[in-house]
């Protein structure tokens, strides 16, 4: 069975949800990734292969690029028909050349393929609600109708929060399928020896792990940073154009250290050289009350309490899972997890049921389900 999902973001960009689920698919899918291209990068317009997931570029239509003739030219509907267009008609030749069935399952997590969705041969159209495809800052205001239009086709939602499933309900009749986010609980669990420009650093090491995006809160990290304790405040990750200039001014407080993005494979020994694992963003914005993110479970894997926003999707555990929506409320947290007995199991525990493995198992069985129903 062939597999073909549109993308949004690219595979080898930032180690997401998608990647995580696709990459477990069993044998018997084959799993094609088309994904949009990238100024600068190493796009695959030559098709590789990674385990049973096939990646390749499509010139899909993109919103905020950094080219302004391009984003000028998709202003106007008739420049985004015509990318449109020429998108679909790649796509198509893709198909062909890699041999993909004439009517395989078709996973879209891109919404700017509406109209190149409905034409194509498909046993079965099936949405990726991830993150909101509205909430960057970079989304321009045409980019709504091409959201409905988009879930308006599919036949199955896959939806990683409830509070973004409660939203769709009101908005979609379309079938909601929560899937959550996870943790590849063997990658994190292992101990692992603390790098050394971690190890550097005064403890308590209290760190955000992840993109620097627009959702974090610098009011936050700098009541965080003022109650330390003499440790460090630690920023690790890939930064964004919506943050450089507040990330660079913040890292040059004293007690505050960014260490930028670092590999995968790194990322377990840089979590358990933390004391506490941070997800400080805004709690008022309405995108990240609907967010589900994957590095609370990682946090936990690698037996770190957890500070965060609160999540709907999870309840408090104290001192090992802690939610605060303002600076009281960030500053009694962090008091109580930095006086708490540690219990590294104890905390590894929580993360177990949102292992990877069996969020994809659960997937592919709601695609099975419905292929065989259809």
């Amino acid at each position: 069975m062939d597999l073909l999902v549109l993308s949004e973001v690219r595979w080898g960009y930032f180690r997401t949800r998608k990647q995580f689920l696709l990459s477990r698919f069993p044998e018997r899918w084959r799993v094609f990734f088309a994904q949009p291209p990238a100024a600068g990068a190493d796009d695959p317009w030559t098709p590789r292969r990674e385990g049973n997931v096939t990646v390749f570029t499509v010139p899909f239509l993109k919103p905020g690029t950094t080219s302004p003739l391009y984003n000028a030219l998709t202003s106007a509907p008739q420049g985004r028909a015509l990318v449109e267009w020429g998108a679909e008609r790649y796509l198509r030749r893709m198909i062909r050349r890699l041999g993909i069935e004439p009517r395989p399952v078709v996973m879209a997590s891109n919404i700017y393929a509406p109209a190149l969705l409905s034409r194509l041969p498909k046993k079965l159209l099936l949405y990726d609600f991830n993150d909101h495809p509205l909430q960057f800052s970079a989304t321009p205001p045409w980019a709504e109708p091409y959201l409905r239009r988009t879930l308006a086709q599919a036949q199955g939602v896959f939806v990683v929060s409830e509070h973004y499933r409660r939203m769709l309900a009101s908005e979609t009749d379309r079938p909601l399928i929560l899937l959550g986010n996870g943790v590849e609980t063997a990658h994190f669990e292992p101990p692992r020896a603390t790098p050394p420009d971690l190890a550097s650093l005064p403890r308590p090491r209290l760190g955000y792990v992840g993109l620097l995006s627009h959702f974090l809160d610098f009011d936050v990290l700098e009541t965080l940073r003022r109650n330390r304790r003499g440790g460090t405040l630690v920023l690790i990750g890939p930064g964004s154009p919506a943050t450089r200039d507040a990330v660079a001014e913040f890292g040059r407080r004293e007690g505050v250290a960014v260490l930028g993005p670092k590999p995968y494979a790194d990322v377990p020994a840089y979590m358990q050289g933390l004391d506490v694992g941070l997800i400080p963003f805004r709690a008022s914005d309405p995108y990240v009350q609907g967010i589900n993110p994957n590095k609370v479970y990682q946090y936990l894997a690698a037996g770190r309490p957890v500070l965060t926003t609160p999540l709907l999707d999870l309840s408090p555990a104290p001192p090992d899972l802690l939610f605060a929506s303002d600076d009281a409320g960030w500053e009694g947290a962090l008091e109580h997890v930095l006086d708490a007995t540690p219990d590294a199991e104890r905390r590894r525990a929580l993360a177990r049921p949102h292992d990877w493995d069996a969020l994809s198992e659960r997937m592919v069985a709601e695609i099975e389900r419905r292929l065989a129903a259809a």
